[in-house]
């Protein structure tokens, strides 16, 4: 009989797979139907099973106990919903990263099944600047020009290089996760269509149906029997060149106030653009002399993956970056739209703080409730208990 067969997507961050987790969410039952189980359950599952492996909570937000147990939660659901001869899929672009001992704790955990590792790349330059949007997202200060130079430095030695590169070395990476499975043929590499081609422009969503029709192909479902049109394809907003510019400024003024892990969290949900609105040049795009150095390193990942022996999905041509086709500096966002951008990221949060007041005074009032009819059982009970309860015993007869 056939063994039970998993396949990971282990990312790579901002590569174009992020609404992978939605959307197979969104599609589960007719994956089950066609013998793929998707067994997560909350939608920050993975992520959480991701971050307990990798040993990071504090950076994203959570505490401890909410992620101990939720992978080994998960292999066990996994186990229980999946038949022989049927396949699970999980995936969280968090565990591109993990090293080799976290790498082996996972497979650990996965014994006995045939484990399939999916990779969805994409080309270098629009990695360093989705990683750098993600670094202001969380808080940091450095412009996207020296941030850029300090993670390029061949020494690779300061904070932002040894991050990025744990992360986005895509033979780093690949070779990490291919010797833990030890065969070639079980490691996946998707690549996703350039989306800032000028010669063919890819709109971000045609961008998510190809790498979910990729995915389709890798597992065996039919992707375009299940469309995308209910799944948000850039989850977690996305902040243009002009929010990113308004956010470092912001940034420099909280000054380390706010933990990464919740700074993050607070402007996915309220401060950046969604994708339809941060889209075409407003986009930040790396300065045009790093295009030459970014063009090797592509070229050098396109024969890793040629010569590894991994199978290929999409178009190795597309992990060779574009020269853009206008240059959108953020550093460079003048005063007229940073004020525009401000102004509408304040009304946005006035609403927010006027919802939360509004049902933190409800939470309030319930509480002073709740308060008073304990108040009162408390006291009834009291009463009772004195009522019941035998009176202190007299002397006792002489006779």
């Amino acid at each position: 009989m056939a063994k039970r067969r998993i396949y990971l997507h282990i990312g790579l961050p901002g590569a174009g797979g992020a609404f992978l987790p939605a959307a197979l969410a969104h599609h589960a039952s007719a994956l089950a139907a066609a013998g793929v189980q998707v067994p997560t359950r909350a939608g920050d599952e993975v992520l959480r099973a991701a971050v307990e492996l990798r040993r990071d909570h504090k950076q994203h937000g959570y505490r401890r106990r909410e992620v101990e147990g939720t992978w080994a939660a998960l292999c066990h659901r996994a186990r229980k919903a999946c038949a022989k001869g049927e396949s699970v899929v999980l995936g969280e672009e968090h565990l591109a990263g993990a090293d080799t001992d976290q790498i082996a704790l996972l497979l650990d955990a996965l014994s006995g099944w045939e484990v399939h590792v999916v990779a969805v790349v994409a080309d270098p330059a629009s990695q360093l600047v989705g990683a750098w949007a993600d670094t202001i997202r969380a808080g940091a200060t450095r412009s996207l020009r020296r941030w850029t130079r300090r993670v390029l430095d061949p020494a690779r030695e300061a904070p932002e290089s040894v991050a990025f590169w744990a992360e986005h070395d895509l033979e780093g990476v690949l070779h990490r996760w291919s010797a833990a499975l030890r065969r070639p043929d079980r490691m996946h590499v998707v690549v996703a269509p350039r989306a800032d081609d000028a010669s063919a422009p890819v709109s971000r969503r045609d961008r998510a149906a190809s790498v979910w029709a990729d995915l389709g192909r890798v597992i065996g479902f039919d992707a375009a029997a299940l469309p995308l049109t209910e799944v948000d394809t850039h989850p977690g907003a996305r902040l243009d060149a002009t929010g990113l510019a308004v956010l470092r400024g912001v940034n420099r003024a909280v000054d380390g106030r706010v933990a990464p892990g919740a700074q993050r969290r607070v402007v996915s949900d309220h401060l950046a653009r969604r994708e339809e609105e941060a889209s075409g040049p407003e986009l930040p795009t790396l300065p045009a002399e790093l295009h030459g150095e970014l063009r090797d390193l592509a070229e050098r990942w396109a024969k890793a993956v040629a010569d590894a022996g991994w199978l290929l999905y999409g178009d190795a041509a597309d992990l060779v970056p574009t020269l853009p086709t206008r240059a959108v500096d953020p550093d460079e966002v003048g005063p007229g739209a940073r004020l525009a951008s401000v102004t509408d990221s304040v009304a946005d949060l006035l609403v927010e703080v006027a919802r939360l007041r509004e049902e933190n005074d409800a939470l309030a009032r319930r509480t002073a409730k709740l308060e008073r009819k304990r108040t009162k059982l408390k006291t009834r009970l009291a009463a009772a208990t004195a009522a019941g309860s035998p009176g202190p015993a007299g002397p006792a007869d002489g006779g």
